[in-house]
């Protein structure tokens, strides 16, 4: 059994609009997709397996999660300034 007719006439109206970046309906609100930060530096991470204690983990990744919803920091960048710290701390100077 085919299309019907109405739906191709739906997809025929939503393809034109895909293409023409218009909308059924303008006031409706629409999800706007942000552009990420650009950064002028390339930084290149190496994995590296840590064992840590399994609540120092849990806590790792809900701070994590809350710093994303934030629009804050990464994952990597979070256990990188807790390394940064550490070499502070222990009065070793960091390579970058």
């Amino acid at each position: 059994m085919g299309i019907p007719d109405w739906m191709k006439e739906e997809n025929e109206k939503a393809q034109k609009q895909a293409d023409n970046g218009g909308r059924a309906n303008a006031k409706a609100p629409h999800l706007v997709k942000q552009k990420s930060k650009q950064k002028n530096e390339v930084i290149v991470r190496s994995v590296k397996g840590l064992r840590i204690q399994k609540p120092l983990q849990m806590q790792f990744d809900e701070l994590v999660f809350r710093q994303k919803q934030a629009g804050g920091m990464t994952g990597p960048e979070l256990a990188e300034e807790a390394i940064r710290l550490l070499l502070k701390k222990y009065k070793v100077k960091p390579q970058c």
